[in-house]
């Protein structure tokens, strides 16, 4: 029985830089200021505090995830230009036998007959 593996990620493998690189810090400092919030307003018996903390923390919130949309969308500008440029040049490499009409890459079922 033949068994297909599925592939292996090593960490030496270049992984492209995606929006989920950038929304993980995001979610990891979400975390962070939620903590710091719940711990500086659990020290206090005051109700007022929490008001104040709960403020504190969904502008501090807020402007972590508007801060890290604006740098991932400029980053992402130009990680997409690069990935345009580098499929552009691998466009130009292709040889030409590979396009042409009964080159290598020509498949008799799919395109049909050959002409006689």
């Amino acid at each position: 029985m033949n068994r297909a593996e599925a592939p292996i990620r090593t960490r030496s493998e270049d992984r492209p830089l995606s929006l989920w690189d950038f929304n993980r810090w995001a979610a990891l400092l979400t975390l962070w200021v939620t903590a710091l919030a719940v711990v500086i307003a659990a020290f206090e018996a005051d109700p007022n505090v929490w008001v104040a903390v709960a403020g504190v923390w969904i502008l501090v919130v807020c402007a972590v995830w508007l801060g890290i949309f604006m740098v991932d969308c400029l980053a992402m500008i130009f990680v997409a230009i690069w990935r345009l440029t580098k499929r552009l040049t691998e466009i130009a490499q292709i040889e030409p036998d590979r396009t042409v009409h009964h080159g290598r890459v020509w498949d008799q079922w799919m395109d049909g007959p050959e002409p006689m």
